[in-house]
């Protein structure tokens, strides 16, 4: 895939910052990608992480715990912070999760601004023309959502009015002061962008780092689970699952070294890593001992996902991605699917339907003829056997976040986390303010927004 130097990059964002750029032509045709194909490869640049999402929302699950010897090893002041989920999280006016999912907008406005002016000269480069488009409108809804579950509140409908959601930026220039939208504003923002991308992306691609149909309706169900809007992540979820591979069978994983899975294997739908920080392949990142322990015998996620990194070790370290090494895959899976379709079914009072969606994905995840599918559940129960599998099949992949966030406002699914670092005990109560990630002090100022922001 083509990619731009950093320093054409640079020299990019520079030049869209500045006031009458837009009228300076001769100058912009100089430095500014404007074919199809050099578009697309502002897109497809890895080196400024298109393909990341945020991590310290990770930080702050119960997916894993560490010693006090691996907290003092973390390598930012903002992981320990949001570790011991501390008011104060930064140690600069900016944050790392803002600025990259900020940038990826940047760029794709720069896409979709730039792509305006391009005139087609068959059916066929119009196409492409708007397969880039529709690429630019998944990475900016996406990039949208992945804030949202991090500096906004939870979405609630009979609040999203009244609550403050984050700057929506539709056009690139950074320089250009925007106000906070509301949560309902925000939220059909993304909605709309994905919406609009899904029936212009391709069928498939070569590589998973590009969004297809299939992986714009994979984000969309994401996104209205996460919303608690279950018809619409049902519908979503359905349409994906029609076209997506199949589960990968576990039985067929074989792991041999310290990562199970292949990158790009056949259930990723679009490929996301976590922004990557030491901790995150320490021999001192533990999986939550409860966590490990709720996996039967015959779970063949078991082993694949987690080893002990010494006999003595005090736990299990993840070894599970779906990146193929150390980083954390947060992408979009056929095996999330299923389990929104399943969630989705119960909550609409399907419960025997839910489980039949459960039972197609479990048959995949344990050692062949051991797995007895479920039958005869109630509704509570159906749901109740969901999340605990939900948790299982997604540790380690940033959902887990939003997920306490949603399941908090039922008291019935509300969780208190706790943690203890040097003899001193830390919590998280259910709806605390504190699932709410301050914004930036540096993006605070640029917007002229008011300093308490959660």
């Amino acid at each position: 895939m083509k990619k731009l130097s950093i320093p054409m990059l640079a020299l990019l964002l520079t030049i869209y910052g500045c006031e009458g750029f837009l009228d300076q032509k001769p100058t912009k045709s100089l430095v500014i990608p404007q074919t199809v194909s050099e578009l697309e490869g502002l897109l497809d640049n890895v080196n400024f992480q298109m393909n990341n999402s945020p991590s310290l929302i990770f930080t702050g699950t119960d997916d894993f715990w560490t010693t006090d010897p691996g907290f003092v090893a973390f390598n930012s002041i903002p992981d320990q912070n949001a570790y011991l989920w501390k008011e104060e999280i930064y140690d600069t006016p900016e944050a790392s999760d803002w600025v990259v999912s900020y940038r990826q907008i940047f760029y794709a406005n720069v896409v979709l601004d730039e792509a305006s002016r391009i005139t087609p000269e068959s059916s066929v480069s119009l196409k492409k023309l708007e397969e880039l488009k529709a690429r630019a409108l998944f990475l900016r809804g996406k990039s949208l959502f992945d804030l949202a579950g991090q500096f906004a509140p939870v979405y609630q409908a009979s609040t999203a009015d009244q609550e403050l959601g984050l700057v929506i930026r539709t056009i690139p220039k950074i320089t250009d002061k925007q106000g906070r939208a509301t949560l309902r504003e925000t939220y059909q923002r993304i909605i709309s962008d994905v919406e609009a991308a899904e029936p212009n992306l391709p069928d498939s691609e070569i590589f998973p780092t590009r969004p297809t149909r299939t992986a714009a309706q994979a984000l969309l169900a994401r996104i209205y689970l996460s919303m608690s809007d279950f018809e619409n992540a049902n519908r979503w979820a359905k349409i994906a699952l029609n076209a997506a591979n199949p589960p990968l069978d576990f039985n067929q994983t074989t792991s041999t070294g310290n990562f199970s899975f292949t990158v790009f294997n056949r259930e990723t739908l679009f490929y996301s890593v976590m922004t990557s920080q030491i901790f995150h392949f320490s021999n001192l990142t533990f999986v939550d001992p409860q966590l490990y322990n709720s996996y039967e015998a015959n779970d063949l996620r078991k082993t694949l996902f987690y080893r002990r990194p010494t006999a003595t070790a005090p736990g299990f370290v993840f070894r599970g991605s779906y990146s193929g090494d150390f980083a954390l895959f947060s992408g979009l899976t056929t095996g999330e699917l299923y389990l929104i379709a399943a969630e989705t079914e119960v909550r609409l009072g399907r419960p025997s339907q839910g489980v039949e969606y459960l039972n197609s994905l479990l048959k995949f995840r344990y050692k062949s003829g051991t797995f007895t599918p479920y039958s005869g559940l109630s509704q509570a129960q159906a749901l109740d056997l969901i999340l605990k599998e939900r948790r299982k099949e997604l540790a380690f992949r940033g959902l887990r976040w939003s997920d306490l966030r949603r399941l908090n406002l039922n008291p019935t699914t509300a969780t208190t986390l706790t943690r203890t670092v040097a003899g001193e005990s830390y919590t998280l109560l259910p709806n605390s303010p504190r699932y709410v990630f301050p914004i930036p002090e540096d993006e605070l100022k640029l917007n002229g927004l008011q300093p308490n922001n959660r």
